[in-house]
């Protein structure tokens, strides 16, 4: 999780940036404590376990600090309720002998959804970055639950999104509660990944100093619609497993981990349409490079189940390319992009056909230049890889 974490510090440099510009007016300090259950969503959290010990209820708080742009700026125009920073918050979980206690660092973005009355509000936010301080998992067989005492990483991707309650008792300082649902992984950097899903409630104080927007809608008066290209190129590394019963049509699937991990890269041609500063849809030409991906024909037949070897499959088995639909949520800073496609050229074998869906957040340096932090699942519900790089917004606006 090295690369998450030299990324999740660029993110914050830039935020740093334009917190620094004199376009930035609003600076807000909000501290908040939550309860949470734990969504009973894999094995180990259910007590497949050394232990037997179930996950079920964990506790957390987190100091966050964000900024709002000057109505004077197009951020501030277009967006005017946005804000954006970074936290960082603690979960203490009721079983932490197998979980750990992590502490979370990300960068953060909400706005207002609905004005419900001259002092409430309803608010989204979405947060994004690591989680430090999980249980590894020992020495045990990472398929025998029984055996298990930790989870894959001692760090993990963190991503949440929740909505709340903004009360404001005066210009300065408000009450904010809210129901949030947070996913803990490793992005299939190591094994296992069952992924860990918290559904929270939540209580905070907000305290904010500069003056508060003041624009009563979005000013889109100058926008045009157009078009943008996007090319993103990424990489990051991930486990793989293979089936040693292949080539033998009696015996049953035996589906086994590959010691060691394999590196992955892609490219993605993108152009989308903006309607509106905010909302934007298109396509992907998406390529993608897997040196483990279909092994299995592949092992050597000398060595064991438990530690094998493996012939190198030729370079038509570890390349695929496909294309998908995208759709993106674009703020000041940042973009969400979201894209389900399917392989249209994928020679070697099962493991990089078909459905594939992509989930990726854009962190803008400048107006063209973006870090790109991803995840891609495979067929809907297995588990892909991580997607860390940089890309060019061409024609930017």
């Amino acid at each position: 999780m090295k690369r998450t974490l030299i990324l999740a510090a660029a993110c914050a440099a830039a935020l740093a940036a334009s917190a620094s510009d004199s376009t930035a007016v609003a600076h807000r300090l909000e501290l908040s404590v939550r309860g949470a259950y734990v969504l009973p969503t894999n094995k180990i959290v259910k007590g497949g376990n050394r232990y037997d010990a179930t996950t079920r209820s964990a506790f957390g708080g987190a100091l966050e600090y964000s900024f709002s742009f000057s109505p004077k700026s197009r951020y501030g125009r277009y967006y005017p309720y946005a804000y954006q920073g970074v936290g960082v918050g603690f979960t203490a979980f009721n079983s932490s002998k197998v979980t750990g206690n992590p502490v979370n660092i990300y960068v953060l973005q909400g706005s207002r959804i609905a004005t419900l009355s001259p002092r409430l509000t309803l608010d989204y936010e979405w947060n994004f970055g690591v989680s430090a301080g999980w249980h590894k998992i020992g020495e045990a067989n990472p398929f025998d639950y029984t055996d298990i005492d930790g989870f894959g990483s001692h760090v993990n991707a963190y991503i949440d999104l929740g909505l709340k309650l903004n009360y404001a008792v005066s210009n300065r300082l408000s009450i904010t509660a809210g129901v949030n649902i947070s996913h803990f992984s490793n992005g299939n950097t190591d094994y296992p990944n069952p992924g860990v899903n918290v559904l929270w409630g939540k209580v905070g104080v907000l305290w904010t100093l500069g003056d508060a927007p003041t624009l009563p809608r979005p000013d889109w008066s100058d926008f045009e619609q157009h078009v943008s290209y996007d090319i993103t190129a990424y990489g990051a590394w991930r486990k793989n497993l293979y089936d040693s019963s292949y080539g033998y049509d009696f015996l049953e699937p035996d589906v086994r981990l590959i010691p060691g991990h394999f590196g992955v890269g892609g490219l993605n041609v993108n152009p989308m349409w903006h309607f509106n500063p905010i909302f934007s849809v298109g396509g992907s030409l998406d390529f993608q490079y897997d040196e483990g991906a279909n092994l299995s024909p592949y092992k050597v037949p000398s060595t064991s189940a438990e530690n094998p070897k493996f012939y190198r499959q030729p370079f038509s088995h570890r390349v695929m390319a496909g294309v998908s639909a995208r759709i993106e949520l674009q703020m000041p800073i940042f973009a969400v992009n979201i894209g389900i496609g399917h392989s249209v050229y994928a020679p070697g074998g099962r493991d990089l056909r078909g459905w594939y869906q992509m989930f990726t957040l854009k962190t803008f340096i400048t107006k063209n230049l973006y870090l790109s932090t991803g995840y891609r699942l495979e067929r809907f519900r297995n588990p892909g890889n991580l997607m860390l790089g940089a890309g060019w917004r061409f024609n930017a606006r």
